[in-house]
């Protein structure tokens, strides 16, 4: 009686063990085992097949008394189902009790490259997400991140899936939020011309850096503001190229009107590689217009390597 009494017991908890296995990272899916799982393998009664083992870099494992047996893609039941096979073919064991349990599972591993603040390898836990993954990462680098051209590549699918980081991080848009799995790469690019170029009647002329949203009031804030008795901002100049329409488009605002009637139409979002120009006077003299005429001229003459022309 103890003896079957023990039998009972053993076979509940080999059955609760697999059951509880038989749930993965996933959710609902059967887990299928990986290289560098380490197992365990119990045979009721048969101490000598008994041990720990792991999944080697051929996907196989190496069990006394059994040699060598594909694993790497097998579930706990389909791997149990093939050493009851060895072991009663091979060791003459009558209906043996077999129980695979998976001791630890492998790292799984998500890569980040490119422009965040620390590029490398992560591990991620199941469930973990794109937003999780970059907090780890410590966030992108705002200043130098195209952060809404951004890939996600998935290794089981090897194919891309484009990922908008900002819409995630600044606008809240969790359908960019994608579960992760284990050997993805999230690709961050750099951000291409990169800088808006302020000119003029402006304390500081010079390229500012470009960020995300960002608008006239905050380049010319970057650029130290206007100089008294000399900046005419009603005049002010936005100069923008357009690759596909092949032209430098010229937008004229009225910033003093942004400043002191709320007109916020004036306060124009600016796009990488804008040139602003701020002149001194409602009627630029000539200096002033050749500024301008040499600011255009720098854009033709890179414009047109792309036979960009000056739209008017």
């Amino acid at each position: 009686m103890r003896k079957f009494v023990s039998v009972i017991l053993t076979i509940l908890v080999l059955a609760c063990g697999v059951f509880a296995q038989a749930r993965t990272e996933s959710g609902d899916k059967v887990y299928r085992l990986r290289q560098q799982d380490l197992i365990r393998i119990q045979v009721f009664n048969q101490q000598q097949v008994s041990g720990e083992f792991e999944v080697g870099e051929d996907g196989n494992v190496t069990v006394p008394f059994g040699g060598i047996l594909k694993a790497e893609g097998r579930t706990i039941p389909e791997l149990e189902k093939d050493l009851y096979d060895v072991y009663v073919k091979r060791l003459k064991l009558r209906d043996p009790i077999v129980s695979v349990t998976i001791v630890r599972y492998r790292a799984s591993l998500v890569f980040i490259n490119g422009f965040v603040q620390k590029p490398s390898a992560f591990q991620i836990r199941p469930g973990d997400t794109v937003l999780s993954v970059i907090a780890q990462a410590g966030g992108i680098i705002k200043e130098r991140a195209d952060s809404r051209r951004c890939r996600l590549k998935r290794k089981s699918w090897n194919e891309e899936i484009p990922l908008d980081l900002y819409s995630l991080t600044e606008l809240g848009d969790l359908s960019q939020n994608y579960v992760l799995e284990d050997g993805d790469t999230i690709e961050v690019p750099e951000l291409e011309n990169n800088l808006v170029t302020v000119l003029g009647a402006i304390q500081r002329p010079g390229s500012v850096p470009y960020r995300e949203s960002m608008v006239l009031s905050d380049a010319i804030g970057l650029a130290g503001g206007e100089i008294p008795y000399r900046t005419r901002f009603s005049k002010t100049r936005i100069l923008r190229r357009d690759i596909r329409r092949n032209t430098v488009q010229v937008i004229n605002c009225d910033f003093v009107a942004f400043m002191t009637k709320n007109d916020f139409s004036q306060n124009v979002k600016l796009q990488p590689g804008d040139v602003v120009f701020i002149p001194t006077s409602n009627s630029p003299d000539l200096s002033q217009v050749n500024a301008l005429i040499n600011t255009a001229f720098i854009l033709q003459t890179f414009g047109s390597l792309f036979g960009v022309r000056l739209n008017r």
